[in-house]
């Protein structure tokens, strides 16, 4: 039987060479073959072993579970895709996987250069499913709970301005992406609900909005405001086409799809010499906009399709005048 111990130090020795003098790493390998003494050193096999499907069943029953709980097929492609990485990696049952083997994963994820916003991520999908396997009995203990939730720096981002929103309505070159532009400033759409309206989703009479297709598969109304209903109209009368899509690409043959939107307000953006011009900064701007004149957070929530007003609060950002404001208009 090959004697492992004796390669493992000859393993570190060699490694630590690189960095330290032969005295030191001396006394090294002295110390760790005392230590060795006592345990058993075995080669980490590489072979292929079998191994039954039950973690991939497992994966299909969760997925199953996200959709009733209306969840969208990209989520749920990303949380599967992401746990399906996990259970690659760490090679085991999901009912034989520890707490420590969790933490090295995601440890051996950081070393990849992600951010710790994106581990957070990681880590909450982990979580979100052991918490299922527990509920479903599938496990007896969940071993995320003794992991907590990765802190990570909060990113400030801001709203347009007033000034930024009057530079990218004059970089507007051609009426559809005027239309486009004063839609998404009015109503607060998300891109995937804005490329799924039809025609017939607008009613110009009550300046309404109904969006059909809303995350989770969710339908509300929401509104736009008179510049962007006439600006809307000047770009079907432009339209000589028969299609029921709101908005077509630039060739007019098929309905535009969110690469294409984020392409035009990049467009839009670097005719206006401004940064960072996609379809989340505008709901952003739809929603710092209202709070700021004084709309309720619980309306703001119905309109931009939230059931939870702590996920809009994270839309609404205040500028430190409003917050003067406010504090002197409640402590006077």
């Amino acid at each position: 039987m090959p004697d492992y111990k004796t390669k493992l130090i000859e393993d570190l020795y060699e490694s630590l060479s690189i960095h330290f003098n032969p005295d030191d790493i001396s006394i090294v390998s002295q110390a760790i073959t005392k230590i060795l003494a006592n345990y058993e050193v075995t080669e980490k096999s590489t072979q292929l072993t079998l191994r039954d499907d039950k973690n991939e069943r497992l994966l299909k029953r969760y997925a199953a579970c996200l959709m009733v709980d209306g969840k969208s097929e990209k989520t749920i492609a990303i949380y599967i895709r992401q746990l399906q990485r996990f259970s690659d990696s760490i090679g085991k049952p999901f009912d034989e996987i520890s707490t420590y083997e969790i933490r090295y994963y995601l440890a051996s994820l950081k070393d990849t250069g992600v951010s710790f916003r994106t581990l957070e991520n990681y880590r909450s999908y982990i979580s979100a499913f052991f918490q299922w396997l527990t509920r479903e009995d599938f496990i007896i203990k969940n071993p995320c709970d003794k992991i907590a939730p990765i802190k990570y720096p909060i990113e400030v981002r801001h709203p347009f301005t007033d000034m930024e929103i009057d530079s990218l309505r004059s970089s507007c070159i051609t009426e559809r992406n005027r239309a486009l532009v004063e839609l998404l400033l009015s109503s607060g759409l998300r891109v995937t609900e804005l490329i799924s309206l039809n025609i017939d989703d607008i009613d110009f009479n009550r300046l309404s909005v109904h969006v059909r297709s809303g995350k989770g598969q969710k339908e509300r109304i929401t509104y736009m405001t008179d510049v962007c209903a006439m600006h809307l109209k000047k770009y079907l009368v432009s339209r000589s086409d028969q299609k029921t899509a709101l908005f077509l690409s630039a060739a007019k043959k098929n309905r535009i799809t969110a690469g294409g939107v984020r392409n035009v307000l990049k467009t839009i953006g670097a005719d206006a010499n401004i940064a960072n011009v996609h379809p989340h900064r505008f709901r952003r701007t739809f929603a710092t906009n209202l709070a700021k004149r004084g709309m309720n957070v619980q309306t703001i929530a119905k309109l931009m399709g939230h059931s939870d007003i702590q996920t809009t609060m994270v839309y609404v950002s205040l500028d430190e005048s409003k917050i003067i404001s406010e504090y002197k208009q409640h402590t006077a």
